[in-house]
């Protein structure tokens, strides 16, 4: 029961070295074979469907200031990033709720201007986050 030479093992390992190379290198053959692969079908786009309570001023203020509490803890960055996100989402579903007559268009103004929303395509600056007044000194 000694101990296998390592001359016996150097050939084992160079094949298996190989066999792992070959696996991960792109050939021809296998790029054949990606090409014929379907691509994985697109996801439908869903829009919200306003209803009235969801088209009410106050129920939109509430989830407009409610939606990027949980990530406060991410970068100033990554905050604008959201914050444009949403921005455009709640002009969107003031569009669809003014559209349907939900929100009159005034009321919708209102709202545009009382939660600071910005247009499509405006970058919003990125800031240093603000204490909260619970954490501030």
């Amino acid at each position: 029961m000694g101990r296998p030479s390592t001359g016996r093992l150097q050939p084992l390992l160079g094949v298996l070295l190989a066999s792992v190379l070959a696996g991960l290198l792109p050939c021809s053959g296998r790029a054949s074979d990606a090409a014929e692969r379907p691509r994985p079908p697109q996801a439908p786009v869903q829009y919200f469907q306003s209803d009235p309570l969801a088209c009410q001023p106050d129920a939109i203020r509430a989830a407009y200031k409610a939606h990027l509490q949980p990530f406060a803890d991410q970068s100033p960055a990554v905050l604008a990033q959201l914050r444009r996100v949403q921005d455009d989402m709640t002009l969107a579903s003031l569009k669809r709720c003014v559209q349907k007559g939900l929100l009159t268009r005034p009321q919708a103004s209102v709202l545009f201007r009382e939660l600071g929303l910005t247009l499509p395509g405006t970058v919003i600056p990125v800031t240093a986050p603000q204490p909260s007044p619970a954490t501030a000194p």
